[in-house]
């Protein structure tokens, strides 16, 4: 028997699904809560505001995402890192196509975020969630080096995201990053 689905966690579904559907900066309370079917006033009483509920579906959105990569990757045991990146950034690339509602309110996001300390927060958390995945879906480790190459990966994907967003030839593919990191290897201290 499956516990049952609470409004709240309707609320963040619906959320999410208006943010695949409509420009994030178009949502409101009335549209998550035709597609949560639970009541406009359940989005105060769970998540305070509109806003918040937004920025914490965002959150669990990239969780799902993050969470479906480690899925759609398999098993990459006796896979050697150049691999593992390569096949990250393939399901990466073809989540950002499938995720494209998700991904143009995170851009927008960012841009809200130094105004918005709940927001600032709720990426803060997701960027925090995604570096520790990153490392251990690529194999690197938990240690503080872990971490960081995770955060240059998660910002070389984002920059490329970004990139491709704005201009549709730019290339967002595995070639692209690990030739720019066989180069930047090249740099010595």
């Amino acid at each position: 028997m499956s516990p049952q689905h609470s409004n709240r966690e309707a609320l963040i579904d619906g959320a999410l699904k208006c943010i695949e559907e409509k420009s994030s900066a178009n949502i409101t309370a009335r549209d998550i809560s035709a597609a949560s079917g639970a009541s406009l006033g359940s989005i105060a009483y769970h998540f305070g505001s509109k806003d918040a509920l937004v920025a914490l579906a965002m959150e669990e959105g990239f969780k799902r995402w993050q969470a479906e990569l480690a899925a759609g990757m398999g098993d990459i045991e006796g896979s050697s890192p150049a691999e593992r990146l390569a096949a990250s950034v393939l399901y990466l690339q073809s989540g950002a196509k499938r995720y494209s509602g998700l991904v143009h309110a995170f851009l927008a996001a960012l841009a809200r975020a130094p105004h918005d300390d709940e927001l600032r927060k709720a990426l803060s958390r997701s960027y925090a969630a995604s570096r520790k995945g990153i490392a251990a879906l690529l194999g690197l480790g938990d240690d503080e080096a872990a971490i960081d190459a995770a955060s240059l990966l998660q910002a070389t994907f984002d920059g490329l995201l970004i990139q491709s967003l704005v201009d549709e030839q730019e290339r967002l593919d595995a070639v692209t990053v690990w030739r720019g990191i066989e180069r930047l290897a090249t740099l010595t201290p």
